[in-house]
């Protein structure tokens, strides 16, 4: 079985506010305008998951577990269309 080496790009929770600052979404975040890409629930501190960038944009996803099923799912399947 070949093993892949995948590089993760984490950001502690303590750099958040930098981080929103750098892509431009940190008011956004705080004003309530930042919706989960896959269920449009609003995102704050205490329910983000992930966010990840695809065509551009930055899309944020909340922890819900089908949320976070629907995540996995999708960026496999971008992985596949990748390869091909």
């Amino acid at each position: 079985m070949d093993k892949e080496n995948k590089e993760l790009k984490a950001v502690h929770e303590r750099d958040l506010d930098n981080l929103l600052s750098k892509i431009s979404k940190k008011e956004d975040f705080y004003a309530g305008k930042i919706k989960c890409k896959f269920c449009n629930e609003i995102i704050n501190k205490e329910n983000l998951y992930s966010l990840y960038s695809e065509s551009g944009s930055i899309n944020f996803i909340c922890a819900k577990p089908q949320c976070i099923a629907e995540f996995m799912e999708h960026t496999a399947n971008r992985k596949k269309k990748d390869i091909q």
